[in-house]
């Protein structure tokens, strides 16, 4: 498949799951939660999850407004952050924002859709803030809704 294959690939992933975002929504009762905002554009990711008995992400919600790319990140997020542990994700957004920086897609899966904005940096706070909420969530204390 050539570049502009993979680019109308990733164009139409952005545009699907930023259209309608997977996993939105607000988990009731306890769980663990933080949000993060960004005054530039407006963004505002709030997260809420779950850990398992196991340890890993086993519920994981989000409720946000925002750019297309935001929304199309935070629902990417969801999707690949279920099952686990929470000791992986800070390796995966650093991979996400390390992509970014250098428009490489490399080990990213799904995520790889996003590296199409790499070649504007504004817009790569657009694509890291859900990851930003994540986790701080996961660092956050369980409390009711």
């Amino acid at each position: 498949m050539g570049s502009d294959a993979f680019s109308a690939l990733y164009r139409d992933q952005v545009l699907a799951h930023g259209r309608q975002p997977r996993q939105a929504g607000r988990l009731d009762g306890r769980a663990r939660r933080a949000s993060a905002n960004n005054a530039l554009c407006g963004d505002r990711v709030a997260v809420s999850l779950r850990l398992g008995d196991d340890g890993a992400i086993a519920e994981l919600r989000h409720d946000s407004e925002g750019c297309l790319l935001c929304l199309a990140s935070v629902s990417l997020m969801a999707g690949r952050v279920q099952g686990l542990a929470p000791t992986a994700v800070p390796a995966l957004a650093t991979a996400l924002r390390d992509g970014l920086a250098r428009a490489d897609d490399r080990g990213l899966g799904e995520l790889a859709a996003l590296i199409g904005a790499a070649p504007y940096p504004s817009r790569h706070r657009c694509a890291l803030l859900p990851w930003d909420a994540l986790l701080a969530a996961l660092e956050a204390p369980e409390s009711e809704a």
